[in-house]
């Protein structure tokens, strides 16, 4: 019996069984060659990312450092004229402990910078070098360099020692003479915690100048893939030299000509890969001999049930060609043919491509009689409607479409083809002889019916009427167009096309609705405000047509109550910066939704006019008076509370809660607002004198402070506005 069964077996089941074999077999060389070849990519590009990330930190890190020296520079030529006037007088020339005493003022200032080892002028039209020790002379030819980059540095070697200079290119007198200031860079604490590398030395870095050598960080590469490391303009870059492999990147400073470089030796993960492959193909064999075992066990079992399926469809074969039926699988084959031949069957997936061609492409003659005999509609009435039903899922749009066919099957003076084109769109193409008027009644009995009797909310649209089936394209994209007017009447409802919306006039927005929005909210006439909102609201609803030109009109409304408010001094949270609101407005669904996001950002102004307009509490308002006199000295919270007579966390509470700002907030609110007075009102005044008058004993926290304000430097901030030497 045993043998029988087996012997029963088609050779198909040998066919797949062997079929499956084979793709296991090729599935898992697949495996073991993208593992083998796409590693080494996959690991270089996670260690490529995270070193360009880390070369960008270090970068940074060389460019704070390089503001650091610029702004020392800035601070050693604070009075321009005066060092213009010494270097182009004759009478220093013949007095060294002049130039002498010049440097070492200028060492006292760069004192505070940890990176300048020493400093150095250069006057070549004179041919002489000033240190801190002695006046030399120089040749007029030893620093000619033509350079445009702000800061301009120097890698040289002497003596075995490397050296790091930063040269700045001074003209007393434009054109004829010319002097340098050389400041020697600390190289250790310039480079400290900016060069990479560890110590099995497969990544090391460098650092580069245009103009110079390379600073290595650790070895010395070779010097094959350190040339290439400097004719490279940015980014990482593969070079393979003497059998090995190098990853190279390169970051550039913004701020200068020195360039970050780092050398990575990927090619231990070649030899790598080389092991996976091996090991990966070893273990593929073992698997491959489990596997044919498994899935000759599997195929077995899912066969036998099959095998008894074939023989209940037997009887449903065709018994005339024998012949054809050749297994069990062609028997399934033939059954499934014979049941995609029932027109029954196929109807549902026909009327919907149908009517999805018929009113989304060229009018089809053809095609349409077809669904009218196949649907048994005459379809011979003066007038045709389409309908767009937009449903909240799909089981209400079946349900949607169930309730308008049973309407075609009543009404004697309706035919109909119904599709429904999505999971929740449902079209209709109606022929018929009723007046629109009737059939828009019609059509509102029937939403109303679904509503009340099944539950069911949608929103129906209803086409214009026409007499020529080939028009059906275009009056269906017509309804889709009016379909969008749901923006202004809401979900859920029944649109048609009626006559045309009376203009809406924007200047009389303009002119009139603004004014008086702005005014009311000044007055802090919430409710009257709101009214006016809403009366704005409801005019759009009838007369507006363009969606996004209405989103624009809110827009423009909310941004000029939020202008008013910040113009009184009064600060609005992040929620309702420009871009916010614009991103609020421009995602609105429907109108009601633009006129809740609007009336929130009135009522907001509304609070923030009627709290601008109370005083401040006594408490605050000496506190206030007291930073306001004494903000130059080094105020602190306890300070200000016990002008007060209050303690440090009952001020802290009330201050923000009146003002906005915690006390320190405020007190460096004050003392940038007087900073940028003395800045432009004060040109002779230097930096550090002005961090001294406001208080600031280190005059780097002031400048840090004042760039977090305004942008910039100090002395940028000076310059760009014309008062700079």
């Amino acid at each position: 019996m045993k043998e029988r069964r087996q012997a029963s077996k088609s050779t198909v089941f040998y066919q797949l069984y062997i079929v499956n074999i084979i793709i296991i077999v090729l599935f898992i060389c697949m495996i073991a060659a993208v593992c083998s070849v796409y590693s080494t990519r996959l690991i270089l590009k996670s260690m490529t990312t995270f070193n360009e990330t880390m070369l960008e930190e270090k970068r940074q890190s060389m460019d704070e450092r390089v503001r650091q020296l610029d702004e020392t520079v800035y601070l050693i030529l604070g009075d321009r004229n005066v060092f213009n006037l010494i270097m182009t007088s004759e009478a220093y020339n013949g007095r060294p402990m002049a130039l002498l005493n010049i440097i070492r003022h200028f060492q006292n200032v760069c004192s505070n910078n940890s990176l300048i080892k020493g400093i150095e002028l250069v006057d070549l039209q004179r041919g002489i070098s000033v240190t801190e020790k002695a006046k030399t002379t120089v040749q007029s030819d030893g620093l000619q360099v033509d350079f445009s980059s702000k800061s301009f540095f120097m890698i040289r070697e002497e003596e075995g020692e490397q050296k790091l200079e930063l040269i700045q290119r001074l003209e007393p007198i434009q054109g004829e003479k010319i002097v340098y200031l050389i400041l020697t860079v600390d190289l250790a604490a310039f480079t400290d915690n900016i060069l990479m590398g560890n110590e099995s030395g497969m990544v090391r870095s460098c650092l580069m100048a245009d103009e110079g050598g390379i600073v290595i960080g650790g070895d010395r590469s070779q010097e094959e893939v350190d040339e290439h490391l400097k004719i490279q303009e940015a980014a990482a870059e593969q070079f393979e030299s003497r059998g090995r492999r190098f990853m190279l990147y390169k970051k550039k400073s913004e701020l200068s000509n020195l360039a970050m470089g780092t050398v990575q030796d990927y090619t231990y993960l070649t030899k790598e890969s080389s092991q996976v492959r091996r090991r990966i193909i070893m273990v593929s064999l073992l698997v491959i001999g489990a596997a044919s075992v498994i899935i000759y066990g599997f195929a077995l079992y899912f066969y036998r049930p099959l095998k008894r399926l074939g023989s209940k469809l037997a009887i449903m074969a065709v018994q005339d060609k024998p012949d054809m039926v050749k297994n069990e699988y062609m028997l399934i084959e033939n059954v499934v043919k014979e049941l995609q031949t029932d027109k029954e069957y196929g109807l549902p997936s026909v009327v919907r491509d149908s009517v999805g061609k018929l009113v989304t492409e060229v009018f089809d003659q053809e095609r349409f009689e077809h669904l009218k005999r196949l649907l048994r509609q005459n379809m011979d009435f003066v007038w045709y409607v389409l309908i767009v039903v937009e449903c909240d899922n799909e089981e209400d749009r079946r349900q949607a479409q169930a309730a308008w066919q049973e309407l075609i099957a009543r009404e004697e003076m309706v035919d109909g083809l119904l599709a429904g084109l999505t999971q929740t769109r449902l079209v209709g193409i109606f022929n018929t002889d009723l007046s629109y008027e009737d059939f828009l009644e019609m059509a509102k009995e029937q939403k109303q019916e679904l509503e009340e009797c099944q539950g069911i909310l949608c929103t129906c649209c209803v086409s214009q009427e026409f007499q020529n089936p080939e028009n059906m394209s275009l009056i269906y994209s017509a309804t889709l167009r009016t379909l969008e007017k749901t923006f202004f009447k809401g979900k859920n409802t029944l649109i048609h096309e009626n006559a045309p919306a009376a203009e809406f006039k924007h200047e009389c927005y303009k002119k009139e609705t603004q004014k008086q929005l702005n005014r009311l909210v000044r007055e802090g006439k919430e409710e009257e405000a709101l009214e006016t909102l809403h009366g704005l609201t409801k005019d759009l609803s009838v007369k507006a047509t363009d969606i996004q030109y209405t989103r624009l009109l809110y827009f423009q409304i909310c941004s000029n109550l939020i202008e008013n408010v910040l113009e009184l001094g009064c600060q609005m949270p992040k929620e309702y910066s420009e871009r916010a609101v614009f991103q609020r407005i421009f995602k609105a669904r429907d109108l009601m939704e633009l006129e809740q996001v609007s009336e929130k950002i009135l009522m907001a102004c509304v609070e923030k006019f009627r709290r601008k307009d109370q005083a401040y509490s006594p408490n605050v308002e000496k506190a206030i008076g007291y930073i306001m006199s004494n903000y130059e000295k080094d105020l602190s919270l306890d300070d200000v509370a016990g002008s007060v007579f209050l303690s440090s966390g009952y001020l802290s509470i009330i201050f923000k809660e009146e003002t906005g700002y915690t006390v320190l907030e405020y007190i460096t609110y004050i003392r940038m607002q007087k900073a940028k007075e003395l800045i432009l009102q004060a040109p002779a005044l230097k930096v550090k004198d002005i961090a001294e008058r406001l208080g600031y004993n280190n005059v780097q926290s002031f400048i840090r402070y004042f760039k977090k304000y305004y942008g910039e430097t100090p002395m940028a901030f000076r310059k760009k506005s014309g008062y700079g030497g």
